[in-house]
């Protein structure tokens, strides 16, 4: 493992600048929060842009150089330190665009109004929407870069921050376009946008799932009729799709060819701190099909998965109206892993729908590629390094169960190296109501990204 090669004296300067960083840091975040940038199609486009210009002016306001590339959808931000006497350039990817929030579910503050609540473990606890996912990282990150530049560590650090993550990335293309435009050639990339299995040792993420999604649509009457009159003759869509949907979950194609982990994965899995109490408390679940933590971590890091969003159709009101309903859809998606190929799972979903139910319509509603990155090589031993010296112990190599469609893109498009350098935690509630991030997080880091940077400089990424 490399050392990252800072002096004791940068070192204690690195230490300084942590602790004092905390006002900038929340002060920062609350910037970012506060701009409700929800993924495109949901009508917050205005405030998407608003939110992209708020951060690529918190880039500016550290010294860095930033500005918007125009994608053909919602703008993405280029920016960072540029050094012409670099050892290494890099580039640091997070995005900027949330979910939504369910302001019904929310019980803790407001999702856009960043909330701060004093910890007697993690310092402090910042709550909103996109603190974890991924605004708070991103300015972890930010924060690392500038002092490594105002100490002058040989490398040239560049951040693209997107606005399209979570609806598939449909327009990254365009952002890596505008990169290479600006002349900007990375030896690697580093991506802060997953999660450690626990907050007890620090994790780095080498495998992402890829993700499949649709909608089951069946119409079987032009009007809903009586229950007493026409049942048991007329035909129940939300019955049928209920069938099919139990029959696509025993069925094999899109189970078939999975490579089990090696045994040395197993054996990391094991080490990652992986508490099955914990995880469910973090998800909220009251209960879960398994409590054998190995057979946990396989299903939501190394197997696909079939999963059901949503049922539209009948009745929804109080009480109950004995009518049967004229039509229903289900929203489903796949998890998928990395020896899948999303387009062969939806052709074989279509001759399954069509063969088991000829009525029902597939809608395809996207797709992304599953991504399988390396441990070895000068990037990932760069960022085991800073990990290991931020947090005291090197991280556990683990899998992740969700997907980020601009990873397989930069590894086709960029050519170069990946690695994960996840801030997150499972408590911190991705997509969930009550988001949060904090402190000691944010802070570590901060650490750890510098102690890498300085790695980076002493080798060659590639």
């Amino acid at each position: 493992m490399p050392t990252t090669q800072l002096e004791p004296a940068a070192v204690a300067l690195l230490d300084q600048h942590v602790r004092q960083s905390e006002p900038w840091f929340r002060g920062s975040l609350r910037t970012l929060v506060e701009h409700p940038t929800v993924s495109p199609g949901g009508g917050h486009e205005v405030e998407i842009r608003r939110g992209a210009e708020a951060a690529r002016d918190l880039i500016r306001a550290l010294g860095g150089q930033a500005d918007l590339l125009e994608t053909g959808g919602t703008p993405a931000v280029f920016g960072g330190f540029p050094n012409p006497q670099a050892r290494a350039r890099v580039l640091i990817y997070n995005h900027l665009d949330v979910q939504p929030a369910d302001l019904d579910t929310w019980t803790k503050g407001e999702p856009f109004r960043l909330l701060i609540e004093e910890h007697p473990e993690r310092q402090f606890i910042y709550r909103g929407r996109g603190s974890t996912d991924d605004k708070g990282p991103a300015l972890s990150a930010l924060a690392a870069a500038a002092f490594a530049a105002a100490q002058k560590i040989p490398i040239d650090i560049r951040f693209l921050w997107e606005t399209e993550e979570e609806v598939g990335s449909p327009h990254f293309d365009a952002a890596l376009k505008g990169v290479r435009e600006r002349g900007f050639v990375p030896d690697g990339v580093i991506v802060s946008d997953t999660v450690w299995p626990s907050a007890s040792s620090p994790a780095m993420s080498y495998a992402l799932r890829g993700s499949l999604q649709g909608i089951l649509r069946l119409r079987t009457a032009f009007k809903e009729a009586h229950s007493g009159m026409a049942g048991g003759v007329a035909r129940n869509p939300i019955r049928e799709l209920c069938l099919l949907v139990a029959a696509i979950q025993g069925a094999a194609f899109w189970k078939a060819g999975v490579i089990p982990p090696e045994p040395a994965e197993l054996e990391d899995f094991m080490a990652s701190g992986f508490d099955a109490e914990y995880f469910r408390q973090s998800y909220g679940l009251d209960k879960i099909e398994t409590h054998v933590p190995l057979e946990m971590m396989l299903r939501v890091w190394a197997r696909p998965t079939f999963e059901v969003h949503g049922l539209a159709g009948g009745y929804m009101g109080p009480g109950l109206k004995t009518a049967v309903p004229k039509e229903a859809e289900l929203k489903v998606s796949f998890r998928l892993v990395h020896d899948q190929n999303p387009v062969q799972i939806m052709d074989e979903l279509r001759r399954f729908v069509h063969g088991f139910n000829p009525d029902v319509e597939l809608i395809a509603t996207g797709q992304l590629q599953p991504y399988m990155g390396q441990l070895s090589g000068p990037l990932s031993a760069a960022v085991r390094a800073g990990m290991t010296r931020a947090f005291g112990k090197p991280p556990v190599a683990v899998r992740e169960g969700g997907s980020i469609g601009a990873v397989p893109m930069m590894a086709a498009t960029l050519g170069v190296p990946i690695a994960f350098l996840p801030l997150s935690l499972p408590e911190h509630g991705y997509h969930a109501p009550d988001e949060c991030f904090d402190w000691l997080q944010a802070a570590f880091g901060m650490r750890a990204f510098v102690h890498t940077f300085a790695a980076l400089a002493h080798s060659s990424p590639r």
